[in-house]
C-alpha cells in the first residue's frame, strides 16, 4: 500500500462476455498502481430482451451472477486489509424495461449502482459494429435522444452514479450545436443527488478524453455534483489506467474531494496529493 486513498470503481469481469482475465489479477493491478478501494461493476444481466434471446453478449448471464458475487466476495476476503473490495453492476437502462429489472436490484444487497446507455431504439451506439450508423444520423439529434434515455434513467431513483456521461463521442462524432438536454441532464444529476462518474476509457477510445469533458466538469462543479472515478477495466492492466489525466482535470475543474461508497451510502474522500508524482 502506498497511504493513498483511491478507488477504481468501474472494472468488469470475465463472466461480461466482453472483458478477460481473472478476479485477483483486476485486484493486483489495483494494488500495483497505489489504490485503496476498487469495484466490480459486472453487466447486469440482459433484463431487456426475453429469456430466449438473452446470449450474455457485454452481460453477466442471469445463471452466472451467484458466480460473479462469490468471486468478487472471494477477492474482497483474500485482500481483506490490503484492498477494499466493493460489489457494484453496470446497468444498460433501456426505457419501458424496468419491470424486467428490478429483480436483479433486489438480488443482492449492492454496494452501487451505475446507469449507462448504450442503446438508442435499439442500435448500439457505441459498437464499432454499428458505427457506421452514425453517417445516416443527425448526431445532434443522436445526443439528443440520448440524454432524454439517460434522463428516464436518473428519474427511476435505482442508480446512484451515473456512468460515462457523454458517451455518444466516443468515436469523435459532435452534435455541432448546443443540445439543451445535456443540460436538463447536469441538473438532473444534481437533483436526484447522482453522483457522475470520471470514465477514463475515453482516453483509450478514438475521442481520447475522459467522459465527461473538462467542459462539462467544469459545469458539474458548479453544480455542485459529486463525482467519483473509474477506467472502465475491461482487462487487468486497464485499471487505474489514465487516473492521471483525469485527477489533472478534476482539479483543473475545481474539485478537491471524490466520492467512495458502502452499502449504497456514498462518502467523500480528498483528492491524494502526489498520487501522480
Amino acid at each position: 500500500m502506498t497511504g493513498f486513498t483511491l478507488c477504481d470503481y468501474h472494472m468488469h469481469t470475465p463472466l461480461c462476455g466482453d472483458a478477460e482475465g481473472e478476479y485477483h489479477e483486476y485486484a493486483q493491478y489495483a494494488e500495483k498502481r497505489g489504490l485503496s478501494e476498487i469495484g466490480f461493476t459486472g453487466h447486469c444481466p440482459q433484463y431487456y430482451l426475453p429469456p430466449a434471446e438473452r446470449d450474455g453478449h457485454c452481460s453477466i448471464v442471469q445463471e452466472e451472477l451467484g458466480t460473479y458475487i462469490e468471486e468478487v466476495s472471494k477477492v474482497a476476503r483474500n485482500k481483506q486489509g490490503t484492498l477494499e473490495v466493493r460489489t457494484a453492476l453496470e446497468v444498460d437502462y433501456v426505457p419501458g424495461k424496468e419491470k424486467g429489472l428490478v429483480p436483479f436490484l433486489h438480488y443482492y444487497d449492492w454496494d452501487y449502482l451505475l446507469l449507462s446507455v448504450h442503446f438508442i431504439n435499439g442500435w448500439a451506439f457505441d459498437d464499432p459494429r454499428q458505427v457506421k450508423v452514425f453517417d445516416e444520423k443527425d448526431v445532434g439529434k443522436v445526443y439528443t435522444e440520448y440524454y432524454r434515455i439517460l434522463m428516464q434513467g436518473m428519474r427511476t431513483g435505482y442508480f446512484h452514479v451515473v456512468a460515462h456521461f457523454d458517451l455518444p463521442k466516443k468515436f469523435g462524432h459532435r452534435p455541432g450545436r448546443n443540445v439543451r438536454e445535456e443540460e436538463d441532464a447536469l441538473h438532473l444529476c444534481r437533483d436526484m443527488g447522482l453522483v457522475l462518474e470520471v470514465n477514463t476509457a475515453g482516453l483509450r477510445k478514438p475521442v481520447k478524453e475522459v467522459y465527461p469533458s473538462l467542459r462539462l466538469l467544469k459545469k458539474a462543479f458548479n453544480l455542485g455534483i459529486e463525482v467519483c472515478l473509474g477506467s472502465d477495466a475491461h482487462r487487468p492492466e486497464e485499471v487505474a489506467a489514465g487516473f492521471c489525466s483525469a485527477l489533472k482535470a478534476l482539479k483543473e475543474a475545481g474539485y478537491t474531494h471524490l466520492v467512495c461508497f458502502r452499502n449504497g451510502e456514498k462518502h467523500q474522500y480528498p483528492i491524494p496529493e502526489g498520487y501522480c508524482k
